[in-house]
């Protein structure tokens, strides 16, 4: 795509719309209105509850193993 004038790819000032000009852009775009529901935040919280605070990585227990003296 070129432009009719070298280097000018943007329309005439008068010819610009709204939002090319100076519109206010829009507000809160990330509030979409989805708050979670009382019941999920509940299971959320109950599954956080279950979490280790220090989880041990799957191959430790091998690695022990392997490595101490018998």
């Amino acid at each position: 795509m070129s432009a009719q004038n070298g280097g000018r790819q943007s329309p005439e000032p008068e010819q610009q719309t709204g939002a090319q000009q100076s519109d206010a852009p829009a507000t809160n775009i990330n509030d979409q209105g989805g708050a979670p529901s009382e019941g999920t935040k509940q299971a959320n919280e109950d599954q956080r509850a279950k979490l280790e605070s220090n989880p041990t990585h799957p191959l430790a227990k091998h690695a022990e193993q392997t490595t101490s003296k018998k």
